[in-house]
C-alpha cells in the first residue's frame, strides 16, 4: 500500500502534537474528518511491533448515532482506503485495516470500533473497550461526560503483561467539531480552563465577510452577495482547493446569517434564540491570540456604567491607532460606592500603577438618587477617581462606535482574558427574539430593537462609553451636538485624529 498523504496546515500541526488530547474547530468542508482518520493511521505507524512481525493498535470512532456514522466517518474511512479497510456493520460495527509499514519489514493492523453515543447514559458502551486512542466526530454533539469517561479506555492496547516495554505510543483522543455557542463545555474547556495536555486548533474561516471597499479583496475575487452580506473565498482556508469551486457559495445560499458565522466562517456563535448586536465582530480576528500588555506612558481610557451592576472596560489607544481592551471589571448587586472602593481602586492600583487614566461614565451620572441625594458623579469624585461624562448615553449611537472600530481593519483587538465581553461579543449581547405568532408567509423571527439586558450588556456598556470617547473626542462641534452636560474633573484629553480616528 502506498501511503499518499498531503495533511493540510491546521492538522499539519496537529499530528505534530505530543499532547494527549487533541481538539480541532473548523467550518464545514475543512478536511477535520479526513485529518482525524490520518491521525489514526499515522498513530499505528508508530506502534511497537508485537507478535507476528505486526504493529498492532485499536481505535474508537465515536459519533452521536449509527446513521451519522454510517453515512460520514466510514464513508471517510472507505473512501481514503478503498477496498482495505473491512467492516462489519454488528453491534458495535467493527472495522480492520493491514499494510505494509513503511520499513518494509513489519505489517500494520489497525482495529476499528464504530461506537454511538449521545448520553451520558451510554458510557457503560465503553467500560469493556482497551484502545489505543479515539477519534470523537462531531464532538459538539456528545456530552463532556463522554469524553472524560473516554480518557480512561485509551493507553491499554497493545500491553503484554509483565512487559513494559510494550505499551501504546502517543495514545490520544482527537476530537473534530464545528463553532459553538459560549454556553458549550467546548467552548469552556477551550477558553476557559485550558487544562494540561490539551491542544485546541482553530481552522480559519472558508470565507471572509468584507465590504466593497475592503483592502483584502482581490480583483479577480469572486464576490458571494448574500442577504446584503458580501463574502470572499479565504485563501488561506484549509481545505478550499479540494472542494468544489462552487461549494461554499451553495453553502451560504438561503443559509442564516448565524449559521453562516458558526458554519462557514467558523465563529464561536449563538444560533436561533437571539441576534448578536456585533455580527461585525470576528473572534479569530478581534480577540487577540494573548494578552497586550499596556503601554507605558499611554493613558487608559475606562468606560464606566452605573447601577446596582456596576462594570468596567479598561481601554488604550495606541500610537498606531489600534484601541486594546485590556481588562474588565464585573460585578453584580453592587453600589457604586462599593464598586470604586473595593474593585475599580484596588485594581488600578495592583495591575496599572503609574498609568494615568481617566474614566468615561454614563451622562445620567450628574443626577442625584433619591436615596442618598448623591449623585454618581460625587460618588465617584469622592473615591478620588478623575472622570468625564460620555459624549451621550444614546444607545445606537454607542453602538455605532463601537460598529466603526470593528469595521476599521486592525482597529480593535481585545484581550482573551476579557471572558465576559468575548461571550457577549460572540452571542450573549444581543437582541432577544420577539414572541410573536408566525403565519405561513411570515416564518422570519423578529427581534427587538434594543439589546437584551444581563451580565453581558453592562460591561459593553462601558465599553461603548470609552470607545464613543476615543473615536469621538472632546471637539466643540461634539460637545454642541450633545443635550447632555458634560462633566470633566480634571485635564486630561482623549486621543485624537493624529492618532488614527
Amino acid at each position: 500500500m502506498e501511503l499518499n498523504y498531503n495533511s493540510i496546515p491546521t492538522f499539519a500541526q496537529v499530528h505534530a502534537d505530543p499532547n494527549k488530547y487533541l481538539f480541532c474547530r473548523g467550518p464545514v468542508g475543512s478536511g477535520k474528518s479526513s485529518g482525524c482518520i490520518w491521525q489514526i493511521v499515522l498513530n499505528s505507524l508508530k506502534q511497537h511491533v508485537w507478535y507476528d512481525n505486526t504493529r498492532f493498535s485499536r481505535y474508537a470512532i465515536i459519533r452521536a448515532s449509527y446513521p451519522a456514522l454510517k453515512s460520514t466517518v466510514i464513508k471517510s474511512w472507505k473512501n481514503w482506503f478503498k477496498g482495505m479497510v473491512n467492516i462489519v456493520y454488528d453491534t458495535p460495527i467493527r472495522g480492520e485495516l493491514r499494510f505494509p509499514h513503511p520499513d518494509g519489514e513489519s505489517q500494520v493492523d489497525i482495529e476499528l470500533v464504530f461506537i454511538a453515543l449521545d448520553r451520558e447514559d451510554d458510557v457503560n458502551k465503553l467500560q469493556s473497550l482497551e484502545l489505543t486512542g479515539m477519534h470523537i466526530n462531531e464532538c459538539a454533539e456528545i456530552p463532556r461526560g463522554i469524553h472524560q469517561m473516554s480518557k480512561s479506555r485509551i493507553n491499554r492496547f497493545p500491553q503484554e503483561p509483565g512487559d513494559e516495554t510494550l505499551r501504546p505510543v502517543e495514545p490520544f483522543i482527537i476530537c473534530d467539531y464545528n463553532s459553538v455557542d459560549t454556553t458549550h463545555w467546548l467552548y469552556t474547556i477551550a477558553e476557559e480552563e485550558k487544562p494540561p495536555k490539551h491542544s485546541f486548533y482553530h481552522q480559519p474561516s472558508a470565507l471572509i465577510l468584507v465590504e466593497s471597499n475592503d483592502p483584502r479583496i482581490d480583483p479577480d475575487d469572486q464576490i458571494i452577495d448574500v442577504d446584503h452580506n458580501q463574502y470572499i473565498i479565504n485563501p488561506d482556508a484549509d481545505n478550499v482547493r479540494n472542494v468544489p469551486d462552487d461549494y461554499y457559495q451553495d453553502q451560504v445560499y438561503g443559509a442564516r446569517p448565524d449559521w453562516v458565522n458558526i458554519m462557514i466562517l467558523n465563529n464561536y456563535g449563538l444560533m436561533q434564540s437571539g441576534r448578536p448586536v456585533y455580527p461585525e465582530f470576528d473572534d479569530s480576528l478581534h480577540t487577540a491570540k494573548n494578552d497586550h500588555k499596556p503601554l507605558k506612558g499611554v493613558p487608559l481610557i475606562i468606560g464606566m456604567d452605573l447601577g446596582l451592576t456596576p462594570a468596567a472596560a479598561i481601554c488604550q489607544l495606541t500610537p498606531m491607532g489600534e484601541i486594546i481592551v485590556l481588562d474588565e471589571l464585573v460585578t453584580e448587586d453592587c453600589s457604586i460606592e462599593k464598586f470604586c472602593e473595593d474593585h475599580l481602586k484596588p485594581h488600578l492600583k495592583n495591575h496599572y500603577q503609574g498609568f494615568p487614566y481617566t474614566l468615561i461614565v454614563d451622562p445620567s451620572a450628574t443626577k442625584r438618587s433619591d436615596n442618598d441625594m448623591r449623585s454618581a458623579c460625587e460618588v465617584i469624585k469622592a473615591a478620588g477617581l478623575p472622570y468625564r461624562t460620555g459624549l451621550t448615553n444614546n444607545w445606537t449611537k454607542r453602538k455605532e462606535s463601537v460598529v466603526h472600530v470593528l469595521r476599521k481593519l486592525k482597529g480593535f483587538y481585545l484581550n482573551p482574558s476579557c471572558a465576559v465581553l468575548r461571550k457577549g461579543f460572540i452571542s450573549e449581547y444581543h437582541f432577544e427574539k420577539k414572541r410573536v405568532a408566525l403565519s405561513a408567509g411570515n416564518s422570519d423571527p423578529k427581534f427587538h430593537e434594543k439589546a437584551d439586558k444581563n451580565i453581558y450588556s453592562h460591561v459593553h456598556d462601558a465599553l461603548q462609553y470609552a470607545v464613543m470617547e476615543i473615536t469621538g473626542g472632546r471637539t466643540a462641534k461634539r460637545r454642541k451636538a450633545s443635550k447632555a452636560k458634560r462633566t470633566d474633573t480634571n485635564n486630561n484629553m482623549p486621543a485624537d485624529s493624529s492618532a488614527g480616528y
